[in-house]
């Protein structure tokens, strides 16, 4: 016993056991304080996903704000003006500018800011993080329900290696008792407790998780629903909103979307696709999984 209990915590110091358990196997995870996207992708192509999903969120954002577009150019613009003392400081300044952004627009500026990759150390996803300002303006789940939204409707934005884009409002420890005191604003938001007759929502919990085994759907899902006060009613067919949990490494994330299955469950890469398509996929992935 004593040479396996050795083997498992270096030891069996107490020193050794506190450092086991006490520290993170990555620091690689989603902050606490963070809004944005889980993004799920193809194996090997994370970085190219991540770089489409950034792109089409700040497009359906300036799409809903752009008065931030012209705002946000006019000032860079007036930065570089101000900044040059004469032709060739005004020459040396464009030239920097355009260096930085890739010779884009001078809006770039501002959108590299407003959504920023943040590394999971986890094979085909990665999280976006909204910046703060922006979640005033909008929350995530509205904005990535109108991207996906055009995605379905009109064909557009699309992105050749993404697959779900997964609305962030709350990050927290991932154990019952923190996603249930996460969740409840939320809840309260959406769901409520006396509203008038006929506005009462149908809602269903979803939980998904991924590299973590200590939150279990069969503890979590009924605690979750309690949340929801009547005469607010569980439908698992077609739910106006649902509560969507997912679990990544240590901690947990909580949102509450819209039109969920309508949207194929959040998934653009089926959205963009006709019925013909759609099946192919989700065949090709079976095997895959297979």
């Amino acid at each position: 016993m004593g040479g396996e209990k050795r083997a498992y915590d270096g030891g069996g110091g107490k020193k050794n056991k506190k450092a086991f358990y006490g520290r993170p196997k990555t620091l690689a995870t989603i902050p606490y304080d963070a809004m944005g996207y889980i993004v799920t992708s193809d194996a090997g192509r994370e970085r190219y996903s991540w770089r489409d999903t950034v792109r089409n969120l700040n497009d359906t954002y300036e799409s809903i704000f752009p008065e931030e577009a012209a705002a946000a150019a006019a000032a860079q613009s007036e930065k570089v003006a101000d900044d040059s003392k004469d032709a060739s400081d005004k020459l040396a300044a464009e030239l920097a500018e355009l260096k930085e952004s890739g010779g884009d627009e001078a809006a770039d500026f501002a959108r590299a800011e407003r959504f920023k990759h943040v590394n999971l150390d986890l094979k085909a996803c990665v999280f976006v993080r909204m910046k703060w300002e922006a979640t005033r303006k909008i929350n995530p789940s509205e904005l990535v329900r109108r991207m996906l939204t055009n995605t379905r409707d009109k064909g557009e934005p699309v992105s050749r290696h993404t697959l779900r884009i997964v609305p962030v409002e709350k990050v927290c420890f991932a154990a019952v008792e923190d996603v249930v005191k996460a969740a409840k604003p939320l809840i309260d938001e959406a769901f409520p407790a006396h509203c008038e007759e006929g506005k009462e929502k149908t809602f269903a919990v979803v939980f998904n998780s991924r590299a973590n085994s200590t939150l279990r759907r069969s503890e979590l899902v009924p605690e979750i629903a309690n949340l929801v006060p009547e005469p607010h009613k569980v439908e698992l067919g077609k739910p106006e909103l649902v509560v969507l949990v997912e679990a990544v490494k240590g901690v947990a994330t909580v949102a509450v979307v819209k039109d969920y299955y309508g949207l194929l469950k959040y998934n653009q890469r089926l959205l963009s696709m006709n019925e013909e398509e759609r099946q192919a996929e989700r065949a090709r992935r079976r095997r895959g999984q297979g």
